[in-house]
This record gives C-alpha cells, structure tokens and sequence, in this order.
C-alpha cells in the first residue's frame, strides 16, 4: 500500500516526533529545540511559543525535579506535498514532582497518567531534514 510517503521520509518524520518526547524527558532540551524549524510554533491551550529559541527557553525552565515521560502511539503520517507532512500521534504523560534541589531518584511511585493528548504535527523538509514546524497538543483526557 502506497501512502505517498517513501520509507526514508517516514522513518525521519518518525523519528523526529519520537526523539522529540525522548529528548524533553532526558533534560536535552537544546536537541528537542533542534527538532523544531527555526520558526516552529508549539501551541498549548494555554500557551503558543514561537521560534526555536523560545521553544528552548520554555523547555529550560521546567524544574529540575520534574520527571516525564511522554508515552507515545497511534502515529499516522499524512502527505501534503514533497516538503509538508501532516501527523497525528496519541502521548500518555506520566509526570513526577520531586523535591526542589533533590535528585529524582528511579523509580518513583507510580501514578495515573496526568494526561492523555494528541499531537497534530505540520513537518516541514529543511535542507534535506526533517523538522517539526508546528505542534498543537490537544488535551483529551485529563486527570487533574
């Protein structure tokens, strides 16, 4: 079955989403930014970041102490044209709030998922790679 993606690009596309939930959950909050083009877009319900920059800053000023982990399914990758695709994935957050100037120290005690959303993601191809141009988080299932 021929989507009109080839094999290379959605195993880029692919890997762009993923690592992005990777890297955040790590602390490499300079690579996740790098997923983003330099003028990518992250909107939140409550909140849009524009620019690669100010996507870093946001990911640097979560508290040390916070542990993620953005559990991620369902990925459908949609063609839009030769530079443009359009994905849809499912992320579960488990998140941990530990004690400020404390290491998080694994494993911690378990608790529901804090949320479940989808992100609807426009990648764009930019000098041959690809990168997460715009991301809206849609909350469907929240526990708090």
């Amino acid at each position: 079955m021929n989507y009109g993606i080839s094999q290379q690009d959605h195993i880029a596309c692919t890997a762009a989403i993923q690592r992005f939930s990777a890297y955040v959950d790590a602390g490499r909050y300079d690579e996740a930014a790098a997923l983003f083009a330099q003028d990518g877009v992250m909107q939140r319900p409550q909140e849009r970041i524009e620019g690669r920059d100010a996507l870093r800053q946001s990911f640097q000023s979560r508290p040390a102490h916070r542990l993620t982990r953005h559990v991620l399914s369902n990925l459908v990758l949609d063609p839009v044209d030769d530079n443009t695709v359009r994905a849809l994935s499912y992320v579960c957050v488990f998140r941990h709030l530990g004690t400020p100037g404390e290491p998080v120290r694994l494993p911690v005690q378990a608790r529901i998922p804090e949320t479940l959303a989808e992100y609807i993601d426009e990648l764009v191809r930019v000098d041959g790679a690809w990168l997460i141009g715009r991301r809206t988080v849609r909350p469907v299932f929240d526990t708090f």
